[in-house]
């Protein structure tokens, strides 16, 4: 299939971890092969854990079907190999041999155990970038360390961090830790791996030689938390109190339909808050005279700015607030964003089909490249569909040679 975009022309090999299932590894090679490279993934014969995983159309389970597997891996092609077995391992090393990149989501001591290191890979292939994303890193005393998304969440601080403004923890030593109902840590570690992909490129093209990027997913958690690192820094990593975090308001409010956010932390947008809100007598109260003594007192605060979000739809108080200045947007539920006019107008869901001609839409690529745009080339593989092609198109084998992995020729 002819392929255009950013990166046409760069071969990208994938393994991931097959048991526990890691989004890390397959968003990075996913967003590899969005901007145009040649993506193969690498599974056992057992197949992807997400595959397993689901959801399905109509709740019934079909290996080809899961939503999850089916948004990780569009763009690639799929073969299947059992790289324990010596013709396996063999048809591997031989990808890896003509591969540009690497892409590895494993536990360290997999990537250890499979001798997947860069130093021990194919000496012929210098040029070989290869992004290795694990729990912990390759190097330090939890590097060994199993783990999922969750414990990546965990580890990182994120957990004790959520929620945060504008959900108040009153006591942190106390309320649990929480997490998003999504795979934040993997897929921030993807984004992560992609970029640094990127910039390893760019300097393979002046030096003509590639690297290792030891990719953690901890502290791929713990990079886009500064403020809370920032605060444990400060206060000698002391959990922090609600009334010295943050100004406010600065949170979301139950409105007519639903819940409403509201940013009007500075002077001039409370001002103008108020004035959409009739001008309030108690708007000029001492108590609520800066957005930190709006913090300190929004015990106080909140009930007396329901008695106006409860007389507007969400809609209406974002068009006044925006009017003015003040960012301000209903708080959407998952099917609210998918269905609303401005998402479809910019195209951002992407009609998709699946193996038994099933209906549905995945998110598209969210950057907008004006002379490389994203395009979906093709759909996510079924088990093992592009194996004889990959391995006849990238190595050459033969009939004969694809036998001694397995494979039938077709």
């Amino acid at each position: 299939m002819l392929r255009e975009g950013a990166l046409a022309g760069l071969k990208v090999l994938e393994l991931t971890d097959q048991v526990s299932g890691q989004v890390a590894g397959s968003f990075c090679a996913r967003l590899l092969g969005d901007a145009g490279a040649d993506v193969v993934k690498v599974e056992s014969p057992q197949g992807d854990h997400y595959r397993k995983s689901g959801p399905y159309p109509d709740g019934v389970p079909d290996p080809d079907c899961s939503g999850m597997f089916l948004y990780l891996n569009s763009n690639k092609r799929g073969v299947v190999l059992d790289i324990e077995s010596p013709g396996g391992r063999a048809a591997f090393q031989d990808l890896v041999a003509t591969s540009d990149f690497l892409v590895l989501g494993q536990n360290s001591s997999q990537v250890e155990r499979f001798g997947l290191s860069r130093e021990r890979l194919p000496e012929s292939n210098q040029g070989l970038i290869v992004v290795t994303i694990t729990p912990f890193g390759l190097t330090g005393l939890n590097s060994a360390y199993l783990g999922d998304d969750l414990i990546a969440i965990s580890s990182g601080g994120m957990a004790y961090a959520t929620p945060g403004i504008p959900d108040r923890v009153e006591d942190p030593g106390r309320e649990p830790p929480l997490r998003s109902n999504t795979h934040m840590a993997g897929y921030l570690a993807g984004v992560q791996g992609a970029m640094a992909s990127v910039a390893a490129l760019l300097s393979r093209s002046m030096t003509g030689t590639g690297c290792e990027i030891d990719l953690s997913m901890q502290e791929a958690v713990a990079a886009v938390m500064p403020f809370e690192l920032a605060h444990a820094s400060y206060h000698e990593a002391k959990p922090r109190r609600p009334e010295i975090f943050g100004v406010m308001p600065n949170t979301y409010l139950p409105c007519q339909d639903g819940y409403v956010v509201v940013m009007a932390v500075m002077d001039a947008h409370w001002r103008n808050l108020m004035v959409i809100a009739d001008n309030p007598d108690w708007a000029e109260l001492e108590v609520f005279s800066s957005g930190v003594e709006r913090a300190r007192n929004w015990d106080a605060l909140e009930p007396l700015l329901l008695e106006w979000t409860m007389a507007h739809t969400g809609a209406e108080i974002a068009q006044l607030a925006q009017e003015r200045g003040i960012p301000c947007f209903p708080a959407y539920t998952v099917g609210q964003m998918v269905d609303s006019a401005h998402v479809i107008e910019r195209g951002f869901m992407v009609d998709m089909e699946g193996p038994g001609g099933q209906k549905f839409k995945l998110p598209g690529y969210p950057a907008r490249l004006e002379r490389t745009p994203w395009k979906f080339f093709r759909p996510a593989p079924k088990l093992g569909e592009h194996t004889s092609e990959v391995l006849g198109e990238w190595l050459g084998y033969s009939d004969a040679q694809l036998s001694t992995v397995g494979v039938e020729a077709r």
